[in-house]
């Protein structure tokens, strides 16, 4: 896995985890509740709304259609943070070229003060 699918990956975690979590408060379900309705354990219902850990397919699928997310939502959100990552890394070179590695100007009034012109 490259770094790019990496953070790719974590982001996607987030907001699906962020998604879920909205769902399930909407509906005034705790995790047990949840845990009874899907048939998804505890700890992996808490691991996906941390963003710490995905389900299995199956799983995703089932809490979905529970809670009436699309079923293709994580797909659609891992692609979509995976570009962003890949368009992030392609444009990193890019703005560190125009950026100045030393701002100078910030210096410039303290070496006017401190350096004579040369005499002719």
């Amino acid at each position: 896995m490259t770094d790019n699918e990496d953070v790719g990956l974590k982001a996607a975690l987030c907001n699906f985890g962020e998604l879920v979590r909205r769902k399930r408060q909407a509906c005034r379900w705790n995790f047990r509740e949840l845990a009874e309705k899907t048939e998804i354990e505890i700890v992996k219902l808490s691991d996906v709304e941390t963003g710490v850990a995905a389900l299995t397919d199956r799983e995703r699928e089932t809490l979905c259609e529970f809670l009436g997310i699309d079923i293709d939502a994580f797909p659609k959100m891992l692609r979509n943070e995976r570009g962003k990552a890949a368009i992030e890394n392609v444009e990193a070179p890019e703005r560190l070229r125009r950026e100045p590695i030393v701002d100078l100007t910030r210096y410039r009034a303290s070496w006017q003060k401190t350096t004579t012109p040369p005499g002719d």
